[in-house]
């Protein structure tokens, strides 16, 4: 009998997360409400948190079915109104994407298709074997040892060009991320002489990492759409680390937490996931980055230093500047609003983030960091259909940041 139970507990374990009827749930907590919102996620563990608790921003929830009607109960009686924002979690995951034969060729490559990790590699390494002005680096290994590696890409002949990076997939769930990351390596490398395209990779190299967080980004393909972090074992229950809340920049602070099992949770130690380490060893090592970028889904945001504090960064006005001129440019494509401004007034305190790091510890004056598409409707289920106009916008606002690096405003 022991054996059967092993054995069933085993099946269980292993088994792919489905959401049968989770809803997401969105509030607008004001005041004290703020407060029962928190108390909310430790009444009800298992709920997740898609955005984080803020004033100034709606909150999405995530709420398994087990526990629907027990927090929607919770809510009314504390007098906060929700609404619905996915009424089927599992019918908005299978609407996500579509099926179709594997795409390990770049002459079969669909870009407006969500990409599983071994179609990516295969792409990068024939978008090298293709394009003789774009070179492979590798960035690190990753916890299970998968190789992270970025592409390098200029057609400048100066011996040090300057760089700018961008960063995308570092939260594994958050699919729409690598997608806009390869369409920007697309855009890029088909760049036709008297461009804006051709004429930036003239002047600087583009370092793109399109998957900082292999292992996390394949188990949300494999076994839960809505894995979030690392996959390292911390000697707990729960796995992982938030890539995001891990780096030496107030790391443990506010905006990050002690458990193990929450999706913000800071890890054993600073630094102590080697994703991380492996990221700040690569960029660090880079001889001219003037501008990085790490790019998240979702809300629509494009911010910059400082998340852990609502101290303004000593080059505020500059990058207040390019953010808004950013954002600006983003609005033109297909008049989608993004906010502009610090982390921590746009949405939330956040210790321990890659972006704070990067400007305070590498010294990376132009360091940004963006909140893709959408507001909600989809959250992190976003439909394919959404992957070029993201992938579009998106790259207008890189663009306004590749010409400030340009103009020698971000030196």
């Amino acid at each position: 009998m022991k054996v059967v139970i092993f054995f069933a507990l085993l099946a269980v374990a292993s088994a792919k997360r489905l959401f049968h009827q989770d809803q997401v749930l969105r509030v607008e907590p004001k005041g004290y409400q703020l407060k029962v919102i928190e108390n909310l996620g430790k009444r009800f563990p298992n709920i997740d948190y898609w955005t984080d608790l803020s004033e100034v921003r709606p909150v999405d929830i995530h709420v398994p079915l087990v526990y629907l009607s027990a927090v929607k109960s919770f809510l009314s009686r504390n007098r906060i109104d929700y609404e619905i924002f996915i009424e089927d979690l599992q019918v908005a995951i299978d609407n996500q994407k579509s099926d179709r034969p594997t795409q390990m060729s770049l002459a079969t490559f669909d870009y407006n298709v969500y990409h599983t990790i071994d179609e990516i590699t295969a792409w990068m390494s024939e978008m090298v074997s293709t394009y003789s002005f774009v070179n492979l680096d590798n960035v690190g290994a990753s916890f299970e040892g998968r190789s992270i590696d970025a592409l390098r890409i200029t057609l400048s002949t100066s011996s040090n060009p300057p760089q700018f990076v961008i960063d995308c997939g570092l939260h594994a769930r958050e699919w729409v991320s690598p997608s806009t990351c390869l369409y920007t390596v697309k855009y890029l490398v088909e760049a036709q002489p008297g461009s804006a395209e051709y004429n930036i990779l003239n002047e600087m190299e583009i370092v793109v990492i399109p998957i900082a967080n292999p292992d996390g980004y394949e188990y949300s393909w494999t076994d839960d759409r809505m894995w979030r972090k690392t996959r390292s074992d911390t000697g707990h229950v729960c796995m992982g680390v938030d890539p995001n809340r891990n780096w030496d920049a107030n790391w443990s602070g506010e905006g990050a937490s002690s458990s193990p099992c929450s999706e913000a949770y800071y890890g054993p130690s600073v630094m102590s996931e080697i994703e991380v380490r492996s990221q700040a060893s690569f960029v660090g090592g880079l001889s001219n980055v003037q501008a990085y970028i790490d790019i998240h889904a979702y809300s629509q945001y494009w911010m910059y230093p400082y998340a852990w504090t609502r101290a303004l960064a000593t080059d505020n006005p500059t990058l207040g500047v390019i953010g808004q001129n950013s954002v600006n440019a983003i609005y033109s494509v297909h008049q989608e609003f993004y906010f502009a401004g610090p982390i921590s007034q746009v949405i939330y305190v956040a210790s321990g983030s890659t972006v704070d790091y990067m400007y305070d510890t590498l010294g990376i004056k132009c360091s940004f960091a963006a909140e893709l598409r959408d507001t909600g409707t989809y959250g992190f289920t976003l439909p394919e259909i959404f992957i070029q106009p993201t992938a579009e916008e998106t790259f207008a606002g890189l663009k306004v940041i590749a010409n400030a690096v340009m103009a020698g405003t971000c030196q």
